[in-house]
C-alpha cells in the first residue's frame, strides 16, 4: 500500500470515532425511549414485587409507553432488581408472541426501553445531551475537530477512561438487533400500521443506532465493542493513530438504506426520506 493510499484509508478509519458523533445525534433524537424516559417521575410506582405480579396491560400503563412519557421510577425499578427485570421482560415476551398487534407492539418497545435502560444508556445520554452544544462550538470553530475532541466531548468519564466497560456497551448495543427487528415484524404483520401512543420516529432512530453499531466489522479476535473501544483508546493519545489493524472493512453506512427492519420503522415514522439519503 503506497503512503497515499494509507493515508487515505487510515483517515477513512478515523470516520470509526465518528460512530460515537453518530451515536449523540441519533441518541439526542430519541426523546421518548432514552432522553425523556428518565424525565418522569411518576410518584407513587409499585414496588418491584409489585411489578413483578403486573400483567402486560398494566405494565404498558405503569411505564407509559404508550404514552410519550415514560416513567423514570418505572423503569429504574425494573432494572433494579434482576428477578423482576427477568419476570417483567417474560410476561411482556409473552404477550409479544400471542397478543393483538397493538399489544404486541406496545409489549416489544418496551423491551427495546428496559433493556436499554439495563446496559446504562440513561447515564451516556446525560453527557451526551450536555456535549452537544460543545460539540457543535468545536465543529464551527476555526480549529481542527480532532478524534480527541470527539471523545471527551461525547464519552462519559467511566466509558472514555475505561475501555473495558466502553467495549461492553457497544456490544449491548449491538446486541438489541433481535428487539429491533421483532419490533418491525409485529408492524408489518400489521400491514404497517403502528400501534397508538407509540412515538414510532424516535423508536425508528433508536433502530438505527443499534443497526449502525452492528454494521462495524470488528477484525478477527476483536467483538465490535473491543475494536471501536481500542480505537477509540488509540485515538485519544493520538490524532493520527492507525487503527485499522482493529476493523475488517469500513462500515457500510449506505447499507442500512437496504435494512429491512429499519426500511418497515422508518417508513411507519414517515421519515423513509431520511433514511434514502445514506444511500448518498
Amino acid at each position: 500500500m503506497g503512503l497515499e493510499e494509507e493515508v487515505f484509508m487510515r483517515s477513512k478509519y478515523v470516520a470509526y470515532a465518528a460512530l460515537l458523533a453518530i451515536i449523540v445525534l441519533f441518541f439526542t433524537g430519541c426523546d421518548a425511549l432514552i432522553a425523556n424516559v428518565f424525565k418522569s417521575a411518576n410518584l407513587g410506582q409499585p414496588s418491584a414485587d409489585k411489578i413483578k405480579e403486573l400483567d402486560t396491560a398494566a405494565l404498558i400503563q405503569q411505564a407509559g409507553i404508550t404514552s410519550g412519557a415514560v416513567s423514570d421510577t418505572f423503569i429504574q425499578t425494573v432494572i433494579s432488581d434482576e428477578a423482576t427485570k427477568n419476570q417483567v421482560l417474560e410476561t411482556l415476551q409473552g404477550t409479544v408472541d400471542t397478543g393483538t398487534p397493538a399489544e404486541a407492539q406496545a409489549a416489544q418497545a418496551l423491551i427495546l426501553d428496559i433493556k436499554l435502560a439495563d446496559i446504562g444508556a440513561d447515564t451516556v445520554m446525560d453527557n451526551l445531551n450536555a456535549a452537544v452544544g460543545q460539540l457543535a462550538t468545536l465543529a464551527n470553530s476555526n480549529e481542527e475537530l480532532k478524534p480527541q475532541d470527539i471523545i471527551n466531548a461525547l464519552l462519559p468519564a467511566e466509558l472514555a477512561n475505561n475501555p473495558a466497560n466502553l467495549a461492553s456497551f457497544i456490544d449491548n448495543l449491538a446486541g438489541l438487533g433481535t428487539d429491533v427487528d421483532t419490533l418491525a415484524q409485529k408492524i408489518d404483520a400489521n400491514n404497517g400500521t403502528v400501534a397508538d401512543g407509540l412515538d414510532i420516529a424516535t423508536i425508528a432512530q433508536t433502530a438505527a443506532l443499534v443497526k449502525f453499531v452492528e454494521i462495524v466489522e470488528p477484525a478477527s479476535g476483536y467483538s465490535t465493542g473491543e475494536a471501536i473501544a481500542n480505537a477509540v483508546e488509540d485515538l485519544k493519545n493520538d490524532s493520527n493513530a492507525d487503527v485499522t489493524k482493529y476493523f475488517a472493512a469500513q462500515p457500510d453506512i449506505a447499507s442500512l438504506a437496504n435494512d429491512a427492519s429499519l426500511n418497515t420503522l422508518f417508513t411507519a415514522a414517515g421519515l423513509s426520506d431520511l433514511l434514502n439519503k445514506l444511500k448518498g
